[in-house]
């Protein structure tokens, strides 16, 4: 039986080969975002349709969230469906179908067992059969472009009051850039006592890849990204603490589509700001990570509240603290890049595990 991932997946506008889409119902304008990944069976001729979530208002819901695009990838036997972490066909065995409806609309379907089942945009009550779909039964595929109808921008979660700037942390399964260059995507390269130390990722992020985002402005439609597939592994950016988390869902009535990340405050910190305003992450008292979102991965004993800082500005961070007495003389000299000096030049260096100054 074919079950969850039917749920999934949808048309609208114009189907051109593979691609990014969204998927919206004609008959009640919702949007697919996923919520699970994985297919449980309920019953004879019915699928679980549960590991889904219909989603209202584009600009509030939609247009920032991640789960709501899926890559559809054109097969000789159909389309297969790509997204969350979740594969349509290793999952279920078998592509969707489509078949072109009026006014631009398409009606998705598999085959398993012989029984054809539809996708249907369902109610409270679960599941509706494909004869009394109605207009539940059609769907927009919707390519997801830089257009104010359908792209994909970020929404922040912290607003650092030290310089205004916004930040956010986003864990999708699709490769994506900035659209615009003041934006800017980061991973955390290593962390140095309360401090975590970002690069800048220039090229595109590879699908799955937890980041770090920095932008000018808090609504989406002016945080663009630009979609592009790609099969480059997430580790290709470099070395990240970073860790990444698809699903928060916890509907009540349908354990068997729990799927959930615990919060643990000794291992993990998350998005926040320092008391000085400063963009940090820091220690919460959340019970779960929240869908799409990324965790800093920390030993036990790591500050409560660890500072996000580029290269440049670890460099000079502390610097007032420091005391040449404090430092062992004897100690050999690292530079930022964790290499060590035979002779350090003018700069800032690592002796002692403490910052010094070399004028």
């Amino acid at each position: 039986m074919l079950f969850l991932p039917l749920t999934l997946f949808a048309q609208g506008g114009q189907l051109n080969g593979s691609g990014y889409y969204r998927v919206q119902n004609v008959a009640s304008g919702r949007y697919f975002s996923i919520v699970d990944n994985k297919s449980t069976y309920v019953g004879a001729n019915k699928d679980d349709l549960n590991a889904f979530l219909m989603l209202e208002d584009f600009e509030a819901n939609v247009a920032h969230n991640p789960a709501t695009i899926c890559y559809f990838e054109q097969t000789s036997g159909g389309y297969n469906l790509l997204g969350q972490d979740l594969n349509l066909y290793n999952l279920a065995g078998t592509y969707l179908q489509t078949r072109a409806m009026s006014g631009g609309s398409y009606r998705l379907y598999g085959t398993s067992s012989t029984v054809v089942i539809y996708l249907v945009d369902y109610t409270a009550g679960g599941w509706t059969h494909p004869a009394t779909g109605g207009g539940k039964l059609n769907w927009y595929l919707l390519p997801v472009n830089q257009t104010d109808t359908q792209y994909f921008g970020i929404k922040p979660d912290v607003q650092a009051t030290f310089d205004g700037a916004y930040w956010n942390t986003t864990y999708a399964g699709f490769s994506f850039k900035p659209s615009n260059s003041k934006d800017k995507v980061y991973r955390v390269d290593r962390i140095v006592g309360s401090y975590a130390i970002i690069k800048e990722i220039t090229g595109l992020v590879p699908q799955n890849t937890p980041v770090l985002v920095k932008t000018t402005t808090s609504a989406p439609s002016q945080n663009k990204m630009t979609l592009q597939y790609s099969t480059a592994a997430a580790s290709s950016v470099g070395s990240n603490l970073l860790r990444g988390n698809f699903y928060c869902n916890d509907e009540e009535g349908q354990p068997q589509h729990r799927n959930l990340t615990a919060y643990n405050p000794q291992t993990m910190r998350v998005l926040g700001v320092s008391s000085s305003g400063k963009p940090a992450f820091v220690k919460s008292d959340i019970q779960y990570l929240p869908a799409n979102k990324c965790y800093l991965q920390v030993a036990a004993n790591a500050p409560d509240v660890i500072r996000i800082v580029t290269e440049e500005e670890y460099a000079v961070a502390g610097i007032n603290d420091v005391t040449l007495s404090t430092v062992d003389a004897n100690a050999p000299v690292f530079d930022l890049q964790g290499r060590r000096v035979a002779n350090p030049q003018k700069g800032v260096f690592i002796q002692g595990g403490k910052k010094i100054v070399v004028r």
